[in-house]
Formats: C-alpha cells, structure tokens, sequence
C-alpha cells in the first residue's frame, strides 16, 4: 500500500474528505458516503467506492450529479467558475482557449446535447488524444438513445473518477487513447 493511501487511511474524516472531494465533481455527498468505507486497499479501491456510491443513488441524484460537470469549453470555462481538476483536464485538449470556429460548434453541440438530455455532455477527456476525435464522439453520443447515453455518462464519470484516484494516490496514469466512444461496459472494464 502506498504512503498516499495510508494518510487516507489513517487521517481524520474531515482531512480525508478534504481529499476525496476533488475526485467527483461537485458533488461532496459522494465522498460523506465513502470515506467511512476505508480503509482501502488502493487507488482502484478508492474510485470503486466513489463509483459505487453513484451507482446505488436514486436516478434523480445521479442526474443532480450529472448537472454539476461543467460544459466543455462552456460558460463556467469562460467566467473561470471550473475546478482546478476540471480546467487541467479540457486545458489538456485547448478547450479553455479555442478558436471561435470551434468555441461556436462546441457551443452548438453543448445546447444539442442538453436539449436531447437534460444534462451536459460529460466525457473522460484523459482518454480523449485531440479536438477531432472529440467532436466525433460528441456527434455520435448525440445520436444515442437516452438509456444509453445514461450508461455512458455513468461509465465516462467512473473513468474520470479512477484517473483523478491515479493522480491523487500516485497509480501509474491509465491514459490510453481512445478513437471513438466504446461500449458502456468496455469502458467500465478500463476503470478496473
């Protein structure tokens, strides 16, 4: 077990939600449930938990959940209201600076989305390579049916979850690209 991984373990509730609160965005309730799961084995422990938590919440949570994320290269982006994990992540892929022809279709796609689901566009941007690849997944999880694109956003979150349990408790990062949108349960496969 890793020097991470034992402090959170070993630190007080309050220390140790200050510490998995930044793995799921916004939305502190999910760590008050699974900071009393510890102590955890790994990093891969810790996002189970986090992920779990999602899981068995009432669908109306998990869609308050899916409404915190901010839309990519959206207002929140903008006006600089972005956690720090969020900003890094579409910094990665220039989402925080982009070219107006792009900022425009991003912003066509962001309203198509939210218009068809009720919640924004939520993708694992670690696996994402570039802006094209981007765009070619966001179109085809536009064409999606609503069960699926919840599967998906669901499998997107627990892979983003994982990555940031990476960089917080020093796992190897599982940045593998990925040239378009796989199946829900290949996705949850990777965040394993």
């Amino acid at each position: 077990m890793n020097t991470a991984i034992n402090a959170l373990n070993s630190a007080q509730r309050e220390q140790a939600l200050l510490t998995l609160i930044p793995l799921v965005e916004r939305s502190p309730w999910v760590a008050e449930v699974a900071v009393d799961q510890r102590p955890f084995a790994s990093d891969g422990a810790v996002a189970e938990a986090l992920v779990e938590v999602i899981l068995s919440a009432p669908p109306e949570r998990r869609l308050a959940l899916f409404n915190v994320h901010p839309e990519l290269a959206g207002p929140e982006v903008r006006e600089g209201y972005i956690t720090a994990e969020s900003a890094s992540e579409q910094g990665r892929l220039g989402l925080t600076d982009l070219p107006e022809s792009e900022a425009r279709r991003l912003r066509e796609l962001n309203a198509s989305y939210r218009a068809r689901f009720g919640h924004p566009f939520i993708i694992a941007l670690h696996r994402v390579p570039d802006r094209n690849v981007l765009f070619e997944i966001f179109e085809k999880r536009l064409k999606a049916t609503r069960l699926e694109e919840h599967t998906t956003t669901l499998a997107e979150i627990a892979s983003v979850i994982q990555s940031r349990c990476d960089s917080a408790f020093g796992s190897p990062p599982s940045n593998i690209p990925n040239r378009s949108s796989s199946s829900p349960s290949q996705k949850q496969e990777t965040t394993k």
